[in-house]
């Protein structure tokens, strides 16, 4: 059975929305990005071109709106060497190569602009409500991430030096001794409306190396230096970003070999030995830390509902003004015409 796999492109973070769209366009040869408003039907029809080539028994990556995982901002597939993308805001794109490379699709087309001009005052008023409450999910998860940043030191503290050096070279030396691929960037958890969601699929992989850590260990000091053995021996590698700090690293997939921080089947786990008494001394500190990010990110997540709360409202806007007959024929068009 052909793999199936579910990531995000990009993630609310403490230092607002980050995404990896470039990243994920240099994998394929041929992108199609697709532009309009919200609610005319980007999502929808890259489910449909998903489906497509999972019944041509090809395997197809999902990446999902972090704004609304029930929604899709790409969908890949490695065999067609093809890519469709919602290349509107907050992840702009636009052609690299016009035509040559990259094609756009406009659902834009179908809608009535006057209707929506008669309505313009109402559209801008939730749009600013939209970014109020992002703004506000976002000084939410700075004050996260900056907790969860005093955890890290006291774990950075109760573990040796040499205990971290040998697991750097132990986990580096399970990499093949060679290999060559492309390297992409996503997430394997987003913070969303709904949560933090986490999609594990994408880490499945022959060999699996689980890193069994507490809440608030900087695992980003483990992974690093795998990340970049992987690079030097150019092999297809591909990293998962934390979802609340972008520059770290959560985990790592190449050359046929995950190492991640996540729970999962079959894994050889490694567990470092951290210095109990560190722990002992600082485990009111943690205990805070620990309750104080929770309430912060708890608090983001509450904020990004009322942007999707707006969101919603604003898409039956632009619903009432489509016009489906025209896009039914655009989307037939287009899946008939797929690679």
């Amino acid at each position: 059975m052909a793999k199936i796999w579910h990531a995000f492109p990009g993630s609310n973070t403490a230092a607002g929305f980050v995404g990896f769209f470039e990243e994920l366009r240099r994998k394929a040869r041929r992108t199609v990005i697709l532009k309009g408003g919200p609610g005319v039907g980007k999502s929808t029809l890259m489910g449909k071109v998903g489906k497509h080539y999972e019944r041509l028994g090809m395997a197809v990556g999902y990446y999902h709106c972090s704004g609304d995982p029930d929604s899709l901002d790409a969908v890949y597939v490695p065999q067609a060497d093809f890519l469709v993308l919602d290349g509107t805001a907050p992840h702009v794109i636009d052609p690299a190569l016009p035509g040559a490379g990259d094609g756009i699709l406009n659902l834009g087309v179908c809608l009535d602009e006057e209707q929506l001009a008669g309505q313009a005052e109402e559209i801008s008023a939730l749009n600013r409500e939209i970014s109020g409450c992002y703004a506000q999910a976002y000084r939410y998860l700075r004050a996260a991430l900056a907790v969860r940043q005093d955890a890290a030191a006291v774990f950075e503290a109760a573990l040796p030096e040499k205990e971290k050096r040998t697991l750097q070279r132990e986990w580096a030396a399970l990499l093949p001794s060679a290999g060559a691929g492309k390297e992409s960037h996503a997430f394997a958890q987003a913070i969303t409306w709904k949560g933090v969601l986490q999609e594990t699929d994408g880490l499945v992989a022959e060999t699996v190396y689980s890193l069994d850590v507490p809440w608030g260990f900087d695992a980003d000091a483990l992974l690093r230096p795998v990340w970049d053995a992987a690079g030097r021996r150019e092999m297809e590698r591909c990293a998962f970003h934390d979802p609340l700090d972008a520059g770290k690293l959560s985990h790592v997939t190449a050359g046929g070999v995950t190492f991640t921080t996540a729970v999962l089947l079959d894994a050889a786990v490694y567990a470092p030995e951290l210095d109990g008494a560190v722990l002992r001394r600082e485990g009111g500190r943690l205990a805070f830390d620990r309750a104080a990010c929770e309430l912060m990110q708890n608090q983001a997540v509450e904020a990004l509902a009322q942007a999707k709360a707006r969101h919603d409202a604003l898409e039956r806007y632009y619903a009432d003004a489509m016009d489906y007959e025209r896009l039914n024929e655009i989307q037939r068009g287009f899946l008939e015409a797929l690679p």
